[in-house]
């Protein structure tokens, strides 16, 4: 039995070491294998093709329920949950890291070090509490239009949400449609979004 255990260990220990040779590419005088071509797509652009989760509702028409986990903890149900308020979304308070998980965004207005011009004035963080004016330039833009300016509940402040609508057209009804399907998913519905907060 021993004779066996030995001759079995050799041929074990001699293929291990030819293996880990070829892995370095020693064996037999072999060049070390050059890595795979890049795929002629993004890495982003392959997973958007996997899973969107905006992509919400199907051919058919129907709506896709299981899309809203990728956002949501559970499946909301839009008959009892009427407003931002009433639904639970990943990472607790932090809304805007839900937007983060899939989308990496640099520059954008509001960004830290970020100042683009709007009409000579230089754009501030936006992702905070909006002073007493910009609320009731908000208050007063829902009055007038039929959209929803949602701010986190729990901190009252601006998060991705308020300006952009990350429902598929067709999954929520009345106010809460606007803005669905826009190319930027803009809750202005093409109208200019900055004016939704800061009125001239």
């Amino acid at each position: 039995m021993q004779g066996k255990s030995a001759i079995i260990f050799k041929s074990v220990l001699v293929t291990a070491v030819f293996l880990l040779a070829a892995s370095y590419g020693f064996a037999r005088g072999k060049k070390k294998a050059s890595p795979p071509p890049a795929p002629p797509y993004k890495r982003i652009e392959a997973l958007k093709t996997i899973i969107d989760p905006h992509n919400q509702i199907n051919d058919e028409g129907e709506i896709l329920w299981s899309r809203c986990l990728i956002c949501h903890n559970n499946i909301p149900d839009i008959k009892k949950e009427k407003s931002i308020k009433d639904v639970k979304l990943r990472f607790g308070k932090d809304y805007n890291r839900v937007c983060y998980s899939c989308h990496k965004v640099k520059r954008h207005p509001g960004a830290e070090g970020i100042g683009p011009a709007m009409s000579n004035i230089i754009a501030t963080k936006h992702l905070v509490a909006p002073s007493k004016q910009i609320y009731l330039n908000m208050r007063l833009e829902k009055k007038e239009l039929p959209v929803l300016l949602p701010l986190e509940p729990e901190t009252g402040k601006i998060f991705c949400g308020t300006c952009h609508n990350p429902h598929e057209r067709g999954v929520l009804y009345g106010k809460a449609n606007w803005g669905a399907g826009q190319e930027t998913l803009l809750r202005s519905e093409g109208l200019d979004v900055c004016q939704l907060c800061h009125r001239k």
